[in-house]
């Protein structure tokens, strides 16, 4: 009889979605307290049927899951698992429906921004209770992201994503520059350096970016339990200012406000700003729009926040409480999270495993010529040395696009900075309350 194995593992794409929040919204009805004792998963054996369930990872990824199926089934002659693949823009609606109806699949691959409603429902088993010895297999900052309410660790890690500076060097020469920006402050001032000097501009400022402006300086958006916006205050009329100085000398392209939203990454490939940042597999958009300009860049570290941290996303595979067949379920989740499993999917796409053992494999180690792969060996060490951070899901893509329409126009110049702020926060809070009713 097989028995679930609780041996050390060698250890196996991102961002909060506003569809997942939904879920809190639209109620999931009862939970079921059903989590199952560490020694009822000992004593149980591994068989039965499990549903395994993904983001749109299908058609891409078809053969590599199939082949983890195959060989996890191939273990374990008495396990059938069925994969089920969903767009990400369908998840949160079937989470909705399969909690409400109890059919939630055994094994959930979701981020953390899907992930929470259920957690905080306490509908997802708290890994930390049963697999607490696989804690050591993974990066201490992706096994800490899933402790997001409820059980205390909701989620196996699964790959992650986590961002790179990219720099325009003959833009920093002409600005009398010389010391790459650490900070989102620093880029902030090296940018109004670049305004003023040079016909060029620091970076690109959009609603990502604005976002991310305010919570890497240490501005709070919303307050911890997300019960309320709390952004009119000082330090975000101050950070508001200096970005409105950056639109008043060029520091920041005088279309950024009011144009339809680029990337960092693409307006930097067109050569008109010094900084561009995102994930690494993004770095493929200079490298083929911009050959010529790629003797200008240089990749560095991501600018980090005040606690020297850049953002991390990362999706992991959680199994509810629901599931008939636990102890299969989360013996799938740590096979398909194992370093071996989660490095056969880093080669075949632009993600970061989990697990330090895959982390410093060759691949991710040695930086090469080419400008994708400097970036994913600096990314790659920011993770192994975990100068990483969660974004927070609390502010998710609508509270983000809602902040950034409230404040163009103070951005711009066109009303009083702290107008925006109340309103922004006034409707931010409209927003939060709305989905707790």
């Amino acid at each position: 009889m097989n028995r679930i194995k609780r041996t050390k593992s060698l250890g196996l794409m991102a961002g909060a979605s506003a569809l997942a929040l939904t879920l809190a919204a639209c109620g999931l009805g009862e939970p079921e307290d059903a989590t199952p004792e560490l020694q009822e998963l000992d004593d149980a054996e591994i068989a039965g049927e499990i549903t395994f369930q993904t983001m749109q990872l299908s058609p891409t990824f078809d053969d590599l899951i199939n082949g983890y199926i195959d060989e996890f089934e191939e273990m374990y002659p008495d396990v059938t698992v069925t994969w089920v693949d969903v767009p990400t823009d369908g998840t949160a609606q079937k989470l909705n429906a399969d909690a409400a109806s109890g059919n939630l699949a055994d094994v959930l691959n979701l981020d953390s921004g899907h992930l929470t409603p259920l957690a905080r429902e306490g509908r997802v088993m708290d890994m930390s209770a049963v697999v607490p010895e696989a804690q050591e297999d993974y990066l201490e900052s992706a096994w800490e992201l899933f402790a997001i309410g409820g059980p205390e660790i909701s989620a196996l890690p699964w790959y992650l994503n986590t961002p790179v500076l990219v720099v325009n060097t003959t833009i920093m020469e002409q600005a009398g520059l010389d010391e790459i920006p650490q900070t989102y402050s620093d880029m902030i001032d090296a940018s109004a350096v670049i305004g003023e000097e040079t016909e060029y501009a620091g970076f690109q400022l959009g609603a990502s970016t604005f976002k991310n402006a305010l919570l890497a300086t240490g501005t709070p958006i919303v307050n911890d339990d997300a019960t309320e916006a709390v952004i009119d205050t000082p330090e975000a009329q101050d950070v508001v200012e200096r970005l409105h100085a950056l639109y008043l000398n060029g520091g920041i392209p005088a279309d950024s406000i009011t144009a339809e939203p680029r990337s960092g990454l693409e307006v930097l490939s067109e050569g008109q700003v010094a900084f561009g940042s995102g994930g690494p597999n993004q770095l493929r958009i200079v490298d083929e729009n911009a050959p010529d300009l790629l003797a200008d860049l240089e990749v560095h570290p991501p600018v980090v926040d005040e606690n020297d941290d850049a953002w991390l996303v990362a999706h992991g595979l959680a199994v509810p409480t629901t599931s008939e067949n636990p102890a299969t379920a989360i013996e799938f989740a740590r096979f398909v999270t194992n370093s071996d499993n989660q490095l056969l999917l880093s080669n075949e796409s632009v993600v970061f495993p989990s697990t330090p053992d895959a982390l410093n494999q060759p691949f991710f180690t040695e930086a090469g010529e080419d400008l994708v792969d400097q970036g994913r060996a600096i990314a790659a060490q920011n993770l192994l040395d975990e100068r990483v951070a969660p974004q927070s899901d609390d502010v998710d893509r609508e509270i983000e696009q809602e902040l950034w329409a409230q404040m163009q126009l103070a951005l711009m110049g066109d009303e009083e900075i702290s107008i925006a702020l109340e309103r922004a926060e006034e409707a931010i809070t409209s927003i939060l309350q709305g989905r707790a009713e």
